[in-house]
């Protein structure tokens, strides 16, 4: 029996190791590709509020966000450039200078997310560079 318990314990390390592997390669290779900055996303309110760190990216039609902790190659959250706006304020807590929260509109619905200073002007540029309402309309 005590050989069948360390067998067990044995594959179960595997796994997890082999799982815990694929969420650091998924991480590392998402890190490096141009376009992709850390922000955390701030969802809910009160007792249900959660903070996620991520990466989010700047695709041609969309604002993506992926989960760190995920093994996921899909966005977790997807915001549409067109009709997405945004306030930026800097972070209260001095412990993360050079940081600040983005209050991101899209479709009446908020989002808070804490990027750089850096990510905060490359997100107005990004939103202001793209198609106008009027060259995406049928």
């Amino acid at each position: 029996m005590p050989q069948a318990l360390a067998t067990a314990v044995v594959g179960a390390l595997l796994v997890a190791g082999g799982l815990l592997g694929l969420v650091w390669v998924r991480w590392q290779y998402l890190r490096a590709r141009p376009g992709y900055f850390p922000c955390t996303v701030v969802e809910g309110e009160g007792s249900k509020r959660r903070e996620r760190t991520g990466l989010a990216a700047f695709g041609p039609l969309a604002l993506d966000w992926f989960a760190r902790d995920s093994l996921s190659w899909a966005p977790a959250h997807q915001w549409p450039r067109r009709g997405l706006t945004i306030k930026t304020r800097p972070l209260d807590d001095s412990s993360r200078g050079g940081w600040q929260v983005v209050n991101l509109d899209s479709d009446g619905s908020g989002y808070l997310l804490v990027i750089s200073r850096g990510a905060s002007s490359g997100l107005l540029s990004w939103i202001e560079a793209g198609p106008s309402r009027s060259d995406t309309a049928p």
